[in-house]
């Protein structure tokens, strides 16, 4: 599975937020890992843009390396106050996908 997601195009979260906030474009979460009721920090979590042409790019960090997100603060963090998205839909199995969230104009931590 790495495999085919090494493969998508990849921005950096700079390029990655101002995509998101495009008139069309969506964001998406992947399940990398499923969390676990009993411990306080697990689960893996991946997210993508898709353009409004449909290409879909894959969030990664400075070093181009899978920015994975593994905590609720991580999460929150990233969906509402880095992407100000319209709702948040987080998949809990692994593998799964959540489509269809949107980047709002004006977040909390407005692109330079």
């Amino acid at each position: 599975m790495n495999t085919k997601r090494r493969a998508l195009p990849v921005l950096l979260e700079r390029d990655f937020r101002k995509l998101a906030a495009s008139e069309g474009a969506t964001v998406e979460i992947e399940c990398v890992s499923a969390p676990n009721p009993d411990e306080r920090f697990s689960g893996e979590w991946l997210f993508y843009v898709v353009s409004p042409a449909g290409e879909r790019f894959l969030l990664v960090t400075a070093l181009a390396r899978e920015r994975i997100v593994n905590s609720p603060i991580g999460m929150f963090g990233l969906a509402f106050g880095k992407l100000n998205l319209d709702h948040l839909d987080v998949p809990a199995v692994a593998g799964a996908v959540c489509t269809g969230m949107r980047s709002r104009p004006s977040g909390s931590d407005p692109l330079e």
